[in-house]
């Protein structure tokens, strides 16, 4: 009777298993089958520098990696900084507008599986604009899914291109704050380091942080990968000092640099680390032995007497 309710429950458990595998799996594979998932751009982002008054062109490569033809629309877009994790929003006549002065071609194609078509843009800059960054989106759309006024982010997919324009151009970045936790029983060791952009052009930051122990030894170095922080706006980057065994206090010192004119920021935060978990075991079983020494030196008097 035993053995026939084990082997009822081994069946359920198996069955309700091979259910999840399969709803997962058919899950995995709608994904990477949808229209969205099949088209792919290239590049993702591009940086340019220009005139006022001066006519550039670059072009953007849509690629189909899918088993059907695409009808696809091409437009260009306005975006801005969203949130402090990097994200971006598409908007219409923002405070760095820059679709009125593109044109596109093609502007709508036919993609057919495995395929690729460049597409050109070509802007127009005013002479009479000012220095600083303008920010566009090109926006691939199937035909009838997007417009000119409503944006389907699960429908689109866009490549964004970040204009530099000569001229009077501020490169302002503050350091709002620098954190790690406090306390730590181990690491890895969390930083985050909070941007903000107060001129009127996207800026690149990038630099090293020290953490130093308190004999000022250094334990090791985190380099901060360059990342873009868009004007007016605010950004968070996320770095780990990944070793697992800390004790005692430290210092975080980084060094940060940005602009066309590698300028430098320097800014500390402190932490402390200690193994409770590990201390307290030690200690505990120090504690039982310090108990049981009686016993354990009859025990060892006892076994040598035998000997």
């Amino acid at each position: 009777m035993q053995k026939k309710k084990i082997l009822l429950s081994f069946l359920i458990i198996s069955g309700i298993l091979a259910i999840a595998i399969f709803t997962l799996t058919s899950s995995y594979y709608a994904q990477i089958t949808t229209p969205e998932q099949a088209i792919e751009i290239s590049p993702p982002s591009q940086e340019l520098d220009v005139d006022p008054g001066e006519t550039v062109q670059f072009t953007t490569i849509v690629r189909n990696n899918g088993n059907v033809s695409y009808p696809l629309n091409v437009r260009i877009e306005d975006f801005t900084a969203s949130g402090d994790a990097g994200q971006v929003s598409l908007i219409e006549d923002g405070p760095w507008s820059i679709a009125s002065w593109a044109t596109i071609e093609p502007s709508e194609f036919s993609l057919d599986p495995k395929d690729e078509q460049k597409v050109t843009i070509t802007l127009n800059v005013p002479k009479q604009d000012i220095g600083g960054g303008k920010y566009g989106a090109v926006v691939f759309s199937r035909k009838g899914e997007g417009s000119e006024n409503a944006t389907s982010v699960s429908q689109e997919i866009a490549s964004l291109f970040l204009l530099r324009i000569s001229g009077p151009v501020n490169e302002h970045i503050k350091i709002l704050n620098f954190t790690a936790p406090s306390f730590v029983e181990f690491g890895p060791v969390p930083f985050e380091m909070n941007f903000e952009n107060t001129g009127n052009v996207h800026v690149k930051v990038t630099g090293i942080i020290s953490v130093m122990n308190v004999l000022g030894k250094k334990v090791d170095d985190i380099v901060i990968p360059p990342t873009n922080v868009f004007p007016k706006a605010r950004r968070i980057v996320a770095s780990t000092l990944d070793n697992i065994f800390l004790i005692g206090p430290y210092q975080a010192v980084a060094i940060i640099y940005y602009g066309a004119d590698n300028k430098s920021i320097t800014t500390y935060t402190p932490f402390f680390a200690f193994p409770v978990r590990i201390v307290a075991a030690v200690f505990l079983v120090l504690f039982i032995l310090f108990i049981l020494r009686k016993r354990i030196r009859k025990a060892f008097k006892a076994l040598t007497a035998k000997s």
